[in-house]
């Protein structure tokens, strides 16, 4: 913070009588750059900082990043203090403020600047005779508002040695200034972001580990596939010696152990067999994609934690952009976020998009899906549309199919039964219902899928929806 003398030198290094005030730029609620032109200096910047602990003023080489929509106070000094010049520039001795005389179309106003600690600090335009038309911060407890009279500042009795300049070294204090307050805020700035960028770290390396050991028990529960293509080949070789309507038979395996079989009674002995092979297809391709899935997640653990490492080891060497840039990562173009669109999950670099009911599926449907995106549902229940957006070149994992399945039975009136028959098709085949309800559609082409619900799978997939959100 300022101190009076300071204040004093830093306006004794300018060259503000005659100067214009060509333009006002905002970079935040306390702070703005004033474009200014001298005969003396041509064109500089004079950069203003008010009601912040760092609040202070200089001459600066860099302009500050814009804000994105102006604030009341800088509205009011590009329609009226724009274009003004400076008549005369007056400090109380012994103050922390001073203040411009301006002059404008034939008019004249005066700007207070006054970098006061804690609710004095202001800044505050009046007319010629000190009445308040406009300011930074209303304060009416301190009759800091438009229409009062401003009091005036008297000179007070001050020792030059008690409040001296803070040392600096270069070719003016105020470029020394400038570089003071901008290098504390850069390495402010940089240890806020390396904390955020370790936090991230610690978050992302834990949910892939956390899916690590997802598809690992799903790897484990999946081993040992082979029992069901040996027990449909037995069945097969027995069949003969097999009759229809029991839950069980007890056979000798080919390795001359004694074996009991359980079989579905409501089906042939054709049937059992069968589905003892698409037991064995099913497991044999959850182990083969939770096999590929394992490598993957294990690969992407070491790529992103030597990631990390190298990036935090660099400490002031990085750039703070590429921080930035880190925390804040360039995307693909993505279309707009539509409201009342559902939930989006993502599985394997596809995204999943879920409806929780008509209103959704059908904003889903018209809005975000396109002809070649998966769309699943349950059989005879009610229940949410479920999304697969597709990816150029690439066909849909079972694992995927599996995740988005999961989805759809969650979010139905099956969640309570644990398990569902559902459907799917491609969006280009489906066929809204004339006059029917909002969203209601009738699919064609569609295939049949029977899904047990998952819970680890399910919980994996709400855990990264959290992370995301």
């Amino acid at each position: 913070m300022l101190n009076s003398n300071e204040v004093r030198l830093l306006l004794s290094e300018l060259t503000l009588e005659g100067s214009l005030i060509q333009k006002v730029t905002e970079h935040d609620w306390h702070s703005w750059t004033f474009s200014m032109y001298s005969m003396a200096d041509r064109a500089w910047l004079w950069y203003f900082e008010i009601g912040t602990q760092d609040q202070h003023f200089c001459r600066t080489d860099v302009m500050r990043r814009k804000s994105l929509k102006a604030q009341r106070f800088t509205q009011y000094l590009r329609a009226n203090i724009v274009g003004s010049r400076i008549l005369a520039v007056e400090q109380p001795a012994g103050e922390r403020a001073f203040t411009l005389t301006l002059s404008h179309a034939g008019e004249e106003r005066k700007l207070h600047f006054r970098f006061f600690s804690g609710p004095g600090a202001n800044c505050i335009v009046t007319d010629k005779d000190d009445m308040i038309l406009e300011l930074q911060l209303r304060r009416p407890g301190r009759l800091e508002e438009k229409g009062q009279f401003l009091p005036t500042l008297e000179d007070r009795d001050w020792n030059e040695e008690r409040f001296p300049v803070r040392a600096w070294q270069g070719e003016s204090f105020n470029s020394w200034l400038d570089h003071y307050y901008r290098e504390g805020r850069r390495q402010a700035d940089r240890n806020d972001t390396l904390s955020q960028l370790e936090a991230q770290r610690d978050r992302e390396l834990s949910l892939i580990r956390s899916q690590i050991r997802d598809e690992r028990t799903r790897l484990d529960k999946s081993a040992g596939y082979e029992v069901f293509k040996e027990t449909g080949d037995l069945l097969s070789s027995n069949a003969w010696a097999i009759d229809s309507g029991k839950s069980s038979v007890r056979l000798t395996s080919f390795s001359g152990e004694e074996v009991v079989v359980e079989l579905d009674p409501k089906l042939s002995v054709s049937g059992n067999i069968n589905a003892y092979y698409q037991k064995y297809k099913r497991q044999e391709r959850i182990h083969e994609s939770a096999a590929e899935e394992l490598k993957r997640l294990e690969e992407k653990l070491e790529q992103r934690t030597q990631h990390y490492a190298r990036l935090l080891e660099q400490g002031d060497e990085a750039e703070l952009s590429a921080l930035h840039k880190e925390l804040r990562p360039d995307k693909a173009p993505q279309k707009p976020t539509v409201p009342g669109a559902g939930l989006r999950f993502t599985s394997s670099g596809f995204e999943i998009l879920v409806g929780r009911n008509a209103k959704e599926n059908d904003t889903i449907l018209r809005r975000l899906a396109r002809s070649n995106d998966t769309w699943l549902h349950v059989r005879d229940f009610a229940g949410g549309y479920v999304v697969i957006r597709a990816i150029k070149g690439k066909s849909i994992p079972l694992d995927v199919l599996l995740d988005a399945a999961n989805l759809a039975i969650h979010y139905s009136k099956a969640k309570s039964q644990g398990k569902a028959d559902l459907y799917y098709t491609q969006v280009k085949f489906l066929r809204r219902i004339k006059d029917g309800k909002t969203g209601l559609v009738t699919p064609t082409q569609e295939k049949n899928l029977f899904v047990t619900m998952d819970e680890s799978r399910l919980k994996r997939l709400l855990l990264v929806k959290e992370e995301q959100t």
